[in-house]
């Protein structure tokens, strides 16, 4: 699907006799029956997605592999289950993520729990379920979990997530390996830590992790960091830590459709894990890959429908029913997404931005994009937005989530109702 500029190939959103198509579920049919806007996922691309990074991290090792699916790209139930079914883990990173985890059918023992703000009650939890580690960012907090273990009369299960300042070259709100970000340890400090771990009762060190950010477009960085990674774990195992595992993070990219350059294929990713590893000297973990965009992303659109054309100060202005409040990527990053007529008019392209109908000037899907010709009640597809979408919507304007659909061939099916107005005030007392 590509008759528009900046749009990405798709096997899964295609053009059949002019309308698009998911699967084989034409997108007006959806629109008709569930009215816009809504989320509308691609049950095969999820499977394809999954075994692409399955098979690059066959070239990346050997050894056992746990793909920890990051929940926070996209938490909805029947994705976890899908991605449960094919043998996925989780990353976690808060207790309502651990319960959506638990709740889909994935094992306790495939949850790796991350995140620099664990609430002591959370990390109670987690213990008490029997997770496979707790990613400990900070030195506080390694105190707290030492503590909850003590209570219990039972080692906590941990990893050590270090810092390995390594610029991953991508947007500053996503990358995360720089030694001024807020996540993981220091190299020194977790140095200093390391022998009151292995020393202590209460704390295992089965692991070691890093993650140096999002939407990589090289794999260089990543090597370099599994070299500093796997260097830091032979160092774990000389002091006497039974390490079982390394997690490499996540990063794999998606293509949104803008991009100058193609993103390299996952199997370079794989090849630059595998070379980290030999040049830190350390093969012969278990590796752990957390994955999320690159699983759900591409996988997802936002169908929303056009309410006004409107010519103002000499441009064009899309305003549809879909707002910052199901999208907020582009408001927030500046974050680009493909957008499209579901179906094609005839006539010539002009510029358009494409803005909802909250009452700010900062929510829009597009600024000075190539259109058609475009009338009121066309439906137009954002593409590229099945992570970290609904997941970071909000219910501004007292607009109610938008409802979501996993489509499977010609077949789809509700996987969460559009919220009722009614939800946005309960709870409330006046």
């Amino acid at each position: 699907m590509s008759e528009l500029s900046g749009v990405p190939a798709s096997d899964v959103f295609v053009r059949k006799g002019g309308v698009l198509h998911v699967e084989g579920v034409p997108l007006p049919a959806l629109a008709e029956e569930l009215d816009t806007p809504t989320w509308v996922y691609a049950g095969s691309r999820i499977d394809a997605a999954y075994r692409g990074v399955a098979e690059a991290m066959k070239q990346a090792t050997d050894r056992d592999v746990l793909i920890a699916y990051a929940i926070k790209a996209n938490a909805n139930l029947a994705i976890l289950k899908r991605l449960a079914e094919a043998g996925c883990g989780a990353d976690i990173v808060s207790r309502g993520e651990l319960r959506r985890a638990l709740t889909a059918g994935i094992a306790p023992e495939k949850i790796v729990y991350s995140g620099v703000g664990k609430r002591r009650d959370e990390i109670r939890e987690a213990l008490e379920v029997g997770i496979r580690a707790i990613h400990v960012e900070s030195e506080p907090e390694l105190a707290v979990v030492a503590e909850e273990a003590a209570a219990r009369g039972e080692p906590a299960r941990i990893a050590l997530r270090v810092n390995p300042d390594v610029d991953p070259k991508t947007h500053p709100y996503i990358a995360t390996g720089l030694h001024d970000t807020k996540f993981g340890l220091e190299l020194d400090v977790a140095r200093r830590l390391l022998p009151g771990i292995v020393e202590s009762p209460h704390l295992v060190l089965e692991g070691v992790a890093c993650h140096i950010g999002s939407q990589l477009d090289s794999p260089q960085p990543l090597q370099e960091a599994i070299a500093i990674l796997a260097r830091f774990a032979k160092e774990c195992l000389e002091a006497g830590a039974p390490l079982k595992s390394i997690d490499v993070g996540g990063g794999w990219p998606m293509h949104y459709g803008h991009e100058q350059h193609p993103y390299p294929p996952a199997g370079a990713f794989g090849e630059a894990i595998r070379a980290g590893l030999e040049e830190g000297g350390c093969t012969e973990l278990d590796l752990i890959t957390e994955p999320g965009r690159a699983l759900v992303g591409d996988a997802g659109a936002l169908l929303t429908r056009v309410l006004f054309v409107k010519e103002q100060a000499g441009k064009r202005f899309l305003i549809v029913d879909g707002a910052m409040t199901e999208l907020i990527r582009p408001a927030l990053y500046g974050a680009y997404h493909a957008i499209v007529p579901v179906t094609l008019r005839e006539g010539p392209l002009r510029p358009a931005d494409v803005v909802g109908p909250v009452c700010e000037s900062g929510d829009f899907f597009a600024h000075g994009r190539l259109f058609p010709p475009v009338e009121p009640g066309d439906l137009v597809a954002v593409l590229g937005a099945g992570a970290y979408g609904r997941e970071m919507a909000s219910t501004y304007n007292a607009r109610p989530p938008a409802a979501e659909v996993l489509v499977e061939g010609e077949r789809w099916r509700v996987v969460r109702e559009r919220a009722p107005l009614e939800s946005l005030w309960a709870g409330e007392s006046f």
